[in-house]
């Protein structure tokens, strides 16, 4: 047998052991990163979160599949608005932790953001089939649902999350808008006036429940309604546009003329008021002014001037 070369065991040798050395500076060391993750809580708690987002960066580096720190800084990086760094974090969360409901929830939530409808479907499905009772992601389902009017869907998830959760104006009001555009008028009334019960200066459940009575031609209780929306938001320029109109159909009489003339003209220059500080509202403006040519010239006529 032919002898080794002594230089040749000695760069064996040196090989060796420079693995050893490299595979021990690489090694996890889960001790030290619960330890950065307690500081990072600590941190975070304290209102530090920069110094949280360094303690748990530390954490990942010493234990790659410390599933709870990538939550956390993603958790963080989410309140800050952060959202793609936050995307990176929570699919790393859910890759570790495939069974972890709060990581997929998460995970949905960020691609909302990003306005990645369908992944955040999927996640936020992901996340009720582990856990069904998961009140806060049927609501996080409605408002996706709502984005994408997808109304059956909003209806389901809203009467589901309703079983749950019965004090959520903002739940009501949603599922309000799905009964309203189903045509369910009724019902969608009744959800609007439960978001109202709740949160009475709640201005979407105002204004929704005035566009079901517009829409029935109830022009007092729509008028009604509108007022108190407008009383909630009075620069919403189509809220008081929606109230002038709800206004004068009410006072619009058999023959065509109007009653209390003096009072649909304040509801127009009331809205030419708003409109007129909106730049979205600068279409609208031409037809109102003109409708309160034909009242002035009206009133004149009925000899009212």
């Amino acid at each position: 047998m032919k002898a080794t070369s002594p230089w040749r065991l000695l760069f064996i040798c040196a090989f060796l052991c420079g693995m050893v050395l490299a595979s021990s500076s690489w090694a996890a060391d889960p001790e030290k990163a619960k330890q950065n993750f307690n500081q990072g809580l600590t941190y975070e708690k304290e209102g530090k979160d920069s110094l949280a987002i360094v303690e748990y960066k530390a954490a990942i580096e010493e234990d790659p599949q410390f599933a709870d720190a990538q939550l956390n800084l993603g958790a963080i990086y989410f309140k800050n608005k952060k959202y793609q760094d936050a995307l990176v974090n929570f699919k790393k969360a859910t890759e570790l932790s495939k069974e972890n409901a709060d990581a997929w929830a998460n995970l949905g939530r960020t691609q909302y953001k990003l306005n990645a409808y369908l992944e955040a479907e999927q996640a936020f499905k992901q996340a009720l089939t582990l856990n069904p009772n998961g009140a806060e992601v049927m609501k996080d389902m409605g408002l996706l649902y709502h984005v994408q009017k997808n109304w059956g869907a909003l209806i389901d998830q809203m009467n589901k999350y309703n079983t749950l959760v019965n004090n959520d104006y903002l739940a009501y009001y949603l599922l309000g808008k799905g009964l309203h555009k189903v045509k369910k008028t009724s019902e969608a009334i009744e959800a609007f006036n439960k978001s109202i019960q709740l949160k009475p200066d709640y201005f979407n459940a105002h204004n929704g429940l005035a566009q079901v009575y517009q829409d029935q031609e109830r022009h007092d209780l729509a008028f009604q309604a509108y007022q108190k929306a407008v009383g909630v938001e009075p620069d919403n320029y189509l809220a008081v546009y929606n109230m002038a109109i709800s206004y004068q159909s009410m006072n619009q009489k058999e023959d065509g003329n109007f009653e209390n003339i003096d009072q649909i003209i304040t509801y127009w220059n009331q809205f030419l008021k708003v409109a007129k500080k909106n730049p979205k509202a600068k279409e609208l403006i031409p037809g109102a002014e003109d409708t309160i040519k034909g009242l002035t010239e009206m009133k004149t006529a009925l000899g009212q001037g």
